[in-house]
């Protein structure tokens, strides 16, 4: 019954199953090697990379939540390191999961309901329909639809990003195509290694592994911002 409902999903569900699966048992392979790391010891290969990688988030994420950053570190990390993944998975064999509409409108809908519950949490429900009235009543309507069209644009933005990219490499490896053979035998030999030269060196670098890491951090960018705004409270102050 299980692999028959796998069987039935797209390509791109399948990718976000395998990368979801991947990194949850990387994450717990890598916990517990730094459970056991004696704190006198430096940290080598992939547990020292996660220790940093770690670190450094979480002085980023601080600049912005302050005392309540050990709140949302968990879910804004958790965000940035499926978008990485997922958006480099073409690298792997794999389709690009946010190149499915649904998939990224779902990220969408995560934001919206992220932003709109945290802010409900940390200002409670009063407070949070005040904020969504200033700087006056009369512009609570347009603050509303704000608040729906940004998380809305965000998915889109990974959607129309990373399907671009897609679109844009198969119209390269196409032209090759056409070009080899109008130019008879040679040509389709000289096209057949021109698409692997370029997908090596200008392709994957550029649209699987540039453009998905940068999406994957705008995405993150505009979370952590929008999250942080939801939340601000005027007596907020950074845990140092």
């Amino acid at each position: 019954m299980m692999l028959d409902f796998y069987a039935d999903l797209s390509p791109n569900l399948k990718a976000s199953l395998i990368v979801i699966v991947a990194l949850s048992i990387l994450s717990i392979v890598i916990g517990r090697k730094v459970a056991k790391l004696n704190p006198k010891d430096t940290p080598k290969g992939l547990v020292f990379i996660a220790v940093l990688l770690v670190e450094m988030l979480n002085d980023f994420i601080k600049e912005f939540y302050g005392k309540r950053w050990k709140t949302f570190t968990p879910i804004l990390v958790a965000v940035l390191l499926y978008l990485v993944f997922a958006n480099t998975s073409a690298l792997f064999g794999l389709a690009n999961p946010l190149a499915n509409i649904t998939i990224a409108l779902s990220f969408s809908l995560f934001a919206f309901l992220t932003i709109q519950l945290g802010g409900l949490y940390i200002r409670k429900p009063k407070n949070r329909i005040k904020d969504l009235a200033t700087p006056n009543v009369l512009l609570m309507p347009l603050n509303v639809i704000s608040e729906i069209s940004t998380p809305l644009a965000m998915g889109l933005r990974l959607f129309g990003n990373l399907l671009s990219g897609s679109v844009m490499a198969v119209v390269v490896f196409n032209l090759l195509h056409i070009l080899g053979d109008a130019l008879g035998t040679v040509g389709a030999v000289l096209s057949t290694a021109g698409n692997i030269s370029i997908a090596a060196l200008f392709l994957h670098p550029i649209f699987n592994i540039g453009f998905g890491i940068v999406q994957a951090f705008v995405y993150f960018m505009l979370l952590t911002i929008f999250l942080s705004m939801a939340i601000e409270e005027p007596d907020m102050a950074t845990d140092e």
